[in-house]
């Protein structure tokens, strides 16, 4: 393949978008609905290559679209470079102010994709530039109508569910949503208009649950437990999780069911299901503990361990038929000392 990168601007700095190409053959064949959610930190390894297969092999060698903010990234380079064999060509934009959302040409590089991926980097960005905006419905095209296989990973990912977190200042830590559930960083939690994907009706979606270094001091399965918490008592009706370990990758087929691919070690590679249980929170209001106990039965929550060859089942339909993992409940009976996330 030869390649071409260029970069369009005007001569107003915030109305430019970058693009980068990697060029093909026109590719008009058939494909197929697919959601592939990732954890995070892909790492290059066995579960990433084979989950990256199974969501191209859906686009039907076709055309590979990433976008992003901040600056063109290696995405598209890295599929083209590793993957030729399944797809027609692999491009790059990053659209980083609402005038270039609103671009005709973004537009048209948008509409003809037929695989998008979002990358990672900062959703509140991605909410800024693009909601409400013709790149907002160009990507709601492909998804809905020209019904293209999706992929998001971090940033990416979160915006796919019809709930998702945007921290406007730091990110949101266990901690401080389980110890103060209207804690000043989650102040921005949103339904979607935005991104509307089949299967993620009210879904939250989080990653990177399981990262804890010098940076991040505490993990994430306290904070999703938190945000459906929220989203529970302020829709009033049952709430669902997707939450991914860094090492994770969920595909859903178009038909909703999702399996789980990883590495296959032991840490790191697992997907979690979550659905309320029935029982609003016993306590749930500002500066004080959460508490959601419901006898130790708050949240139920199926859990699988990703491997190379795609590992489990669960039915998005239903929320209700799985296999190849296990069940767990999760509880707090009094913020984060008290959270729990105990097997059936």
């Amino acid at each position: 393949m030869a390649r071409k990168f260029a970069d369009f601007r005007d001569d107003n700095d915030s109305n430019k978008f970058e693009y980068f190409l990697e060029y093909g053959k026109v590719n008009s064949h058939a494909r197929q609905l697919a959601i592939l959610l990732i954890g995070g930190a892909e790492g290059g390894k066995t579960g990433e290559d084979a989950a990256t297969k199974w969501f191209l092999k859906k686009a039907n060698h076709g055309d590979y679209l990433v976008l992003r903010c901040g600056g063109v990234g290696r995405q598209a380079e890295w599929i083209a470079d590793n993957y030729s064999d399944l797809i027609s060509s692999a491009a790059e934009l990053s659209i980083d102010s609402r005038e270039a959302a609103n671009n005709p040409k973004v537009v048209q590089y948008i509409r003809d994709a037929e695989a998008l991926y979002l990358a990672g980097g900062d959703q509140k960005k991605y909410e800024y530039y693009w909601e409400g905006t013709a790149t907002e419905d160009a990507i709601n095209y492909l998804i809905n109508y020209k019904k293209v296989p999706v992929a998001g990973t971090s940033a990416g990912m979160a915006i796919l569910g019809d709930y998702y977190y945007v921290p406007s200042y730091q990110g949101l830590l266990s901690s401080e949503i389980l110890d103060d559930p209207f804690h000043e960083n989650t102040h921005d939690i949103y339904r979607s208009n935005f991104i509307n994907v089949p299967f993620l009706k009210r879904v939250i979606t989080d990653t990177h649950l399981d990262r804890r270094n010098d940076n991040h001091p505490e993990t994430r399965y306290g904070r999703i437990f938190g945000l459906m918490a929220r989203i529970l008592v302020e829709e009033n009706h049952p709430v669902y999780g997707i939450g991914l370990e860094e090492g994770a990758f969920v595909a859903i087929d178009e038909n909703g069911i999702a399996r789980v691919f990883g590495n296959g070690s032991e840490r790191g590679q697992d997907a979690y299901f979550l659905q309320t249980n029935g029982a609003l929170p016993e306590q749930i209001k500002p500066r004080s503990p959460l508490i959601w106990d419901n006898r130790g039965q708050a949240v139920k929550v199926y859990r699988i361990a990703g491997t190379p060859e795609g590992s489990g089942s669960f039915d998005l339909n239903n929320w209700l038929n799985a296999s190849g993992g296990t069940w767990e409940y999760w509880f707090t009976t009094g913020g984060y000392d008290g959270f729990r996330q105990e097997r059936m």
